[in-house]
């Protein structure tokens, strides 16, 4: 029979009231953050992980404001009256 080390929550004497996330670095992400650890090796993991999260976040941010604005210009460009008609025109048959 095997024993196991009873483990303990230490949370108690980190002087935080932030909330605490726990992350296990498996697979591609422990790829990502090996990569990672070799570009910015004066940062801790936990510090690649919140770098990481703040790139992300800023990448998809910018996608959606692209997507707001192509949205926001969707449809409001017209053409005059046989526009379309006229571009067919130039193409030979």
């Amino acid at each position: 029979m095997r024993h196991q080390k009873e483990l303990q929550c230490y949370t108690d004497l980190v002087p935080t009231t932030k909330q605490r996330i726990t992350i296990t670095a498996t697979g591609e992400l422990e790829r990502i953050l090996d990569a990672q650890a070799r570009l910015h090796p004066d940062l801790s993991p936990s510090a690649l992980v919140a770098m990481l999260i703040e790139r992300g976040h800023a990448a998809s941010s910018e996608a959606l404001g692209r997507e707001a604005l192509v949205r926001g210009l969707a449809g409001s460009q017209t053409y005059p009256a046989g526009y379309l008609e006229g571009l067919r025109d130039e193409w030979p048959d």
